[in-house]
């Protein structure tokens, strides 16, 4: 080996990332691709006007070298700007921004090429930024002093850096960038390349798509982070310790898994293990033929997604439920009313909202806490749990708003803004809603679910039918399947379709006839009725008011408050010829209230 000289220089290093990149495109790849292109040009031309250069720009990620740390802050500053201005033009969901780092080190220069570990801590800095901002180093602050001002985030411990680095946090001038979270950071999760036999090209081209397409799906879920391709690659074809793994990349849950064929036979495994101590959370497979699998790769993928996400965050939300209260950050008392919101009773309702409001009271920059807050307010009063209808009709308002401002490209913001709207009868905001959260995340079952049966309500029943059925086939398991079906039942009877809706009805009960009790036999009393089958309408009724027995008018029409008047009176109608008899007071109540 013949050794030569080096250069080494003292630089100052800036790594920019796009935040949001795999979500934006998938949502639209063309408009992404030419975003991300504008703002390098632009980066680069900003550069060269400070005397710097751009070193690399890999995908959606940017870095630069500058010879003084004020030229390199300078010009950070101007290309936020720059960036800000741009995004003005966009709705909020659809904007591109950008996080930056900035250090001062020593480089290695091979060419045109650098290196050195100040490289690293530039990036890592650009991970502790918020959207829109720059993150510096000590280093860095003291070079250019307290202007503009800077906010001291303290000693900051970053994956594969030995020792703390104090960072401080730099705000463009006029430009509001979000909070920075109290909560400790979200447990991130990463997909690990696919075993397949060796020497199997075709299995192993399938296996990498898949991988790829899988940590695409599970990014739209915005709820957790996952680990970038890239580095999770670097471990294709070793043997590796997932438990060290896990902790290289700094992730808490591993997704891994196999492609094995025989002859045109083709079985796809997968599981998910906890990365602290390598255990099993959840594993399932699916079996297919190579042809079917190159052609519904993105489809077993998807499936994938759906299935691994209600299993993640239970496996989150049982460990935050183990944790001693005085350790609790605002994520674990998010992921606490989660697990409540799972639980069928009036007083897991009630903790589920204590729990989260708790949560957003530590992180009022949650969109998560907040999203899941409005779905609290909304069990609430979907299981007639309510004890003040008016606080948890406007809690359910209020964080289904503040869901979406927190973050614009989470699919469930827009999705529970979808319920919102739906109880405040604005029918056209309800479907443009869950258009948005679809198209956020295509994955995303019960958002096709509420799709279909809104598109019912508003008259095209055959494709509001396909979009339920697209919900129950991607997730055939999902805890919430009973709502799928309950979303049938309301298509069906908009549709004059009354012997079907009571099968959907039926069916939404032998899958969870305690979850559905109220929902299912009120349908199946009025359908009964309508049918001419009073002895089942009477039995029906009867069932439905020992499970909501203080169903009212008053709180059906603040359900049914999207649903054309014509058919909710029908089905008042038909529960009376079923027996029902309404106090009288609440009626008159009601019909003021729908006036």
């Amino acid at each position: 080996m013949v050794m030569t000289a080096v250069e080494r220089r003292r630089a100052t290093l800036v790594s920019a990332d796009a935040t949001g990149y795999s979500r934006l495109m998938a949502v639209d790849e063309l408009a992404t691709i030419q975003a991300i292109k504008l703002f390098r040009e632009a980066a680069e031309q900003i550069a060269v006007e400070h005397g710097g250069r751009l070193v690399d720009s890999p995908g959606d990620n940017l870095l630069f070298e500058y010879g003084s740390a004020a030229s390199a802050l300078v010009a950070s500053l101007r290309f936020q700007k720059f960036v800000g201005d741009t995004n003005e033009q966009y709705a909020p969901e659809d904007r591109m921004q950008f996080r930056m780092g900035v250090h001062s080190g020593e480089v290695v220069v091979d060419t045109d090429r650098i290196y050195g570990s100040g490289i690293n801590i530039a990036a890592r800095l650009e991970r502790l930024a918020r959207p829109g901002g720059i993150c510096i180093s000590e280093l860095v602050r003291d070079e250019v002093g307290d202007t503009p001002p800077l906010e001291d985030i303290g000693s900051q411990y970053v994956k594969n850096i030995p020792h703390p680095i104090h960072a401080f946090f730099v705000a463009v001038p006029g430009q509001t960038v979000p909070e920075r979270p109290t909560t400790s950071s979200w447990p991130a999760i990463a997909v690990m390349p696919f075993e397949t036999a060796e020497g199997d090209a075709d299995a192993e081209y399938l296996a990498d798509g898949l991988v790829e397409d899988l940590i695409t799906n599970l990014a739209m879920w915005h709820q957790f982070p996952v680990i970038a391709r890239n580095s999770t690659f670097t471990y294709k074809g070793q043997t590796i310790d997932l438990v060290v793994v896990g902790k290289e990349l700094g992730a808490e849950y591993l997704v891994v898994g196999s492609l094995r064929r025989v002859d045109q036979r083709v079985r796809i495994s997968a599981q998910l293990l906890d990365a602290e101590t390598g255990q099993h959370i959840w594993a399932d497979r699916w079996n297919t033929t190579l042809d079917d699998a190159f052609a519904t790769g993105d489809e077993i993928a998807q499936a994938i997604s759906v299935a691994l996400r209600p299993e993640l965050l239970r496996a989150m939300s049982e460990r935050a439920m183990r944790q001693s209260p005085a350790d609790l950050t605002a994520w674990d008392y998010a992921l606490r009313g989660t697990w409540h919101l799972r639980r069928p009773t009036r007083e897991d309702g009630a903790q589920a909202v204590a729990l989260l409001t708790r949560a957003v009271q530590l992180d009022p920059a949650s969109g998560f806490a907040h999203a899941h807050l409005a779905h609290g307010h909304y069990r609430m009063l979907q299981h007639h749990w309510t004890v003040d209808r008016d606080a948890d009709l406007a809690g359910l308002v209020e964080h289904a708003e503040r869901a979406v401002a927190c973050d614009p490209m989470d699919a469930n913001g827009y999705l529970f803004r979808s319920l919102a709207c739906s109880v405040q009868g604005r029918r056209d905001d309800v479907l443009a809603n869950l258009r948005r959260a679809v198209k956020l995340n295509p994955s995303l079952p019960v958002a096709r679910s509420l799709l279909g049966q809104f598109l019912g309500i508003a008259g095209r029943t055959e494709e509001g039918l396909r979009e339920l059925d697209t919900a129950i086939r991607l997730s055939p398991r999902d805890p919430q399947l009973w709502t799928f079906h309950a979303g049938k039942q309301v298509v069906l009877w908009n549709a004059g379709r009354y012997e079907e809706a009571r099968e959907a009805s039926e069916r939404a009960l032998e899958i969870d006839a305690e979850a559905a009790a109220a929902t299912a036999y009120s349908n199946i009393a009025a359908t009964s009725a309508l049918l001419g089958d009073l002895p089942r309408a009477r039995a029906a009724l009867a069932d439905t008011l020992r499970a909501w027995p203080n169903m009212s008018i008053t709180t059906l029409r603040t359900l049914f408050a999207s649903i054309p008047e014509e058919s909710v009176e029908m089905f008042f109608d038909a529960l009376r010829l079923a027996g029902w008899e309404p106090d009288e007071e609440d009626a008159a109540t009601g019909a003021a209230t729908t006036s």
